[in-house]
């Protein structure tokens, strides 16, 4: 089934400052825009290998989470994320861009090859409009207006960039179907938490920004996270933060292949910018998607049957974020050949 190219929700008409430090090179420029994805822990776990007219995408496992994302699930939705940003910024160049998933077979940090066309045609499903929200899209960490849920209308475009077949959104149910999820999470932060190299792990991304909180705030959150009474008041903020979202949406895939993970990436990377263009926030949270049995657990909540749960966020309505995650400067991401 070919996709159907979701309705775009269009920026206000004014001029978009994209930064002081846009690259002249439109090809750099590509990678400028992927490396302000969001990503796992603010991991960033991407190297990019820039050629005329092709940019090759690479898994850099160096910063791969290996405690708590052992079979790599986060790692790939990351990266899927940092794909979509750069094909966005192709369309917003005017560039035609094939990409070729996982080229070489076995090789799953070659993650896409993405040959360039720069006189066109776009691709099939480009939004070139999506890239003005980009240097504005956060992460919230903010608790949700409850009472203000997202009108229907925005619902629909949202669940639109996902064909239904390869890749769906699902919108969770209320009442006992929440309270059930929010028991899971629990769940899952007692366990995942009681681990002191999950804990340090955790606290080596928030040390780095993952919350987009001031440097010495990160280095506070850091060394409270990693002791254990710390991570029990991280846990309890995660609680609030799920608690207070009208509406908890996940992307699920019929297979589980790095490819999927790869495809949910690339989705929610779309459905945050259009959110963005709307006034709307999200937030990933990963935790019951970390343990095997929780996961089965969520994909029955969901009731999705045999589909794999890949990506949980909620969706709402908070103040922004001011500050941006640190990112990592061109020159440690990018090679040129």
């Amino acid at each position: 089934m070919t996709r159907k190219q979701p309705e775009l929700m269009r920026v206000k008409p004014q001029e978009v400052e994209f930064g002081p430090h846009l690259p002249a090179d439109p090809m750099a420029r590509l990678v400028h825009f992927a490396a302000l994805a969001p990503s796992w822990h603010n991991s960033q776990p991407w190297k990019f290998v820039l050629e005329r007219d092709a940019i090759d995408v690479f898994a850099d496992l160096s910063r791969w989470l290996r405690v708590a994302d052992p079979e790599r699930r986060e790692l790939y939705l990351s990266l899927g994320c940092a794909l979509e940003s750069l094909l966005i910024a192709a369309d917003y160049e005017g560039f035609g861009a094939d990409a070729r998933p996982f080229p070489v077979a076995g090789d799953d940090s070659y993650v896409c090859r993405v040959e360039i066309r720069r006189h066109g045609p776009k691709r099939e499903a480009a939004a070139a409009d999506l890239l003005h929200a980009v240097p504005h899209r956060r992460t919230s960490h903010r608790e949700f207006d409850r009472a203000r849920r997202v009108p229907e209308k925005d619902l629909a475009r949202l669940r639109g960039v996902a064909d239904g077949e390869r890749l769906a959104f699902h919108l969770l149910g209320e009442n006992g179907a929440r309270r059930a999820l929010e028991a899971l999470l629990a769940r899952a932060e007692a366990k995942l938490l009681a681990d002191p190299e999950r804990r340090a792990e955790l606290g080596r991304g928030i040390g780095s920004g993952a919350l987009g909180t001031s440097w010495l705030s990160s280095k506070l959150e850091q060394f409270a996270v990693t002791r254990l009474a710390g991570a029990r008041h991280f846990s309890q903020a995660e609680a609030a933060r799920l608690s207070s979202a009208p509406h908890v949406a996940l992307l699920s895939t019929r297979a589980d292949a790095p490819a999927d993970r790869v495809a949910a990436g690339q989705a929610y990377l779309r459905i945050a910018l259009m959110a963005e263009t709307r006034g709307i926030r999200a937030q990933p949270f990963s935790a019951p998607l970390h343990l095997a049995e929780l996961r089965a657990e969520v994909a029955q909540l969901y009731g999705i049957g045999a589909r794999r749960p890949q990506h949980l966020f909620r969706l709402g309505y908070a103040e922004p974020e001011a500050a941006r995650t640190r990112r990592r400067a061109l020159s440690e991401i990018l090679v040129r050949v």
